[in-house]
């Protein structure tokens, strides 16, 4: 295998790239910079995956840098959209089509969008919601945009991580009175949240009350070698770049707490939650949570699920632990990761399909961490590549029309400026920083009329 890529010409070459989320548009560049011709076959009609539909509204800096960026992508020659596409096992276009229709190799960039559930009595009543339906709905996902939850008073979130700060932001910015607790299952300083997503919510903090629980976690944390000082440190600096609290929210934090069961009341609704207290224990680097057996039933007329997220059992690959599997044996390991799908039901190796992103470690990290992950899977995918037969002159196009015909409007680049072009002018009549489409048929009618 060639270890410099340069010395290889991958012209003429053609990849199906699967998802255009960040993974699959930052996989698509690397790929498309050594000279292979890639497809990006999106879902959606709009690309961008989770940065198009889960970064908090607020962060419009953050937006407009990533919509740079992926503009940028989708204008590389090589490079060829094909959005309001379903592949896959269940799809509109299967894995072996691709195949059929010249692609030599797919890559799997589709992320985790299905949420985790912990299989507890009680999550189907009323009231219990997955973080991602609220973060889909205040992003306005077709589909989602209208859906109105329905939150009460005194507000649970299961997970202590960037998205539950997110839908804390998004509870303060309804101004309404209202207590949010959120519940670790470890301690103060194993939080998944950074400083920066603190920050619009730091002053609707209940010090007291959260002194209180770190207190109470003490000795479990230092039990492990673990010092608060830090945590305490990440709240002052968030507070020090603050907003006011407006509304009268109060956010509160738990730990050492994992819900057991959820109990209803008549109407059934959810009204409280079962927890048990949970230990602490190190193994190496690892902080791990055990429970104690000790249970504790606090109430909660809302309850929601912000524990990550799994792929889709659904669309032909193999699954475990919430991931694609990966070959423990790849031949072209990268960084010691492999990315080759593994499926020992219907092959061995499936050599050429690779997967990256949130596809192959679901919810891990954020947009920066998927492109180095996607960026090494490229890289895995040219190696790969080059063990092929020289076939110049496979041309995209001429794969796409070789696709069994799909009965609805395939979304190509010059349809996504079209729908941009509308959505921006909106914006400006509203005085919005945005506007956003709340159904694929506005989209599309949009895309028509222009």
């Amino acid at each position: 295998m060639r270890q410099n890529l340069s010395d290889f010409d991958h012209r003429g070459q053609l990849a199906a790239v699967i998802g255009a989320g960040p993974a699959g548009l930052y996989a698509a560049q690397y790929l498309a910079r050594q000279g292979v011709q890639v497809v990006l076959f999106n879902r959606d009609i709009k690309p961008g995956g989770l940065a198009e539909y889960g970064i908090f509204p607020d962060k419009h800096k953050m937006r407009r840098g990533l919509h740079t960026q992926f503009q940028r992508i989708l204008e590389m020659p090589e490079v060829h959209y094909v959005g309001n596409v379903v592949i896959g096992q269940n799809g509109d276009i299967k894995l072996d089509q691709l195949r059929q229709a010249g692609f030599q190799a797919l890559v799997i960039t589709t992320g985790a969008q299905q949420q985790n559930w912990l299989g507890l009595p009680g999550e189907d009543l009323a009231g219990v919601y997955p973080a991602n339906k609220i973060v889909y709905h205040y992003n306005r996902l077709p589909g989602y945009g209208d859906w109105q939850p329905e939150f009460g008073k005194n507000i649970a979130v299961i997970g202590a991580g960037n998205v539950m700060l997110d839908i804390v932001h998004y509870l303060k910015k309804q101004n309404q009175p209202r207590t949010v607790t959120a519940y670790a299952r470890r301690g103060p300083t194993e939080v998944k949240f950074d400083r920066e997503t603190l920050a619009p919510v730091a002053h609707c903090l209940d010090l007291p009350e959260i002194r209180i629980a770190v207190d109470e976690a003490l000795e479990a944390v230092n039990g492990v070698g673990k010092d608060v000082d830090a945590f305490y440190s990440l709240l002052d600096q968030a507070q020090q770049k603050a907003g006011g609290c407006e509304g009268g929210l109060h956010f509160r934090i738990r730990f050492l707490c994992s819900p057991r069961r959820l109990i209803g009341d008549a109407n059934g609704r959810v009204k409280a939650v079962v927890f048990e207290k949970n230990r602490l224990v190190r193994d190496g680097d690892r902080i791990s949570a055990l429970g104690t057996g000790e249970v504790e039933t606090l109430p909660a007329d809302t309850v929601i699920y912000s524990i990550g997220s799994r792929v889709d059992d659904g669309f032909g690959l193999p699954v475990g632990h919430g991931n694609y599997l990966t070959t423990p044996e790849p031949r072209f390991p990268i960084d010691g990761i492999s990315y080759e799908v593994y499926n020992p039901e219907l092959c061995a190796r499936c050599e050429d399909i690779f997967v990256g992103g949130w596809a192959r470690l679901a919810s891990e990290g954020i947009v920066g961490l998927a492109r180095k992950d996607a960026e090494r899977c490229a890289r895995a995918v040219l190696a790969y590549l080059e063990t092929l037969p020289l076939q110049m002159g496979l041309d995209a196009g001429e794969a796409i029309k070789r696709l069994p015909p799909v009965d609805k409007k395939l979304i190509v680049l010059d349809d996504l400026r079209k729908l941009e072009e509308v959505e921006q002018r909106i914006a400006v009549e509203k005085g919005l920083p945005e506007y956003k489409f709340g159904s694929w048929e506005e989209m599309l009618e949009a895309i028509k009329e222009t």
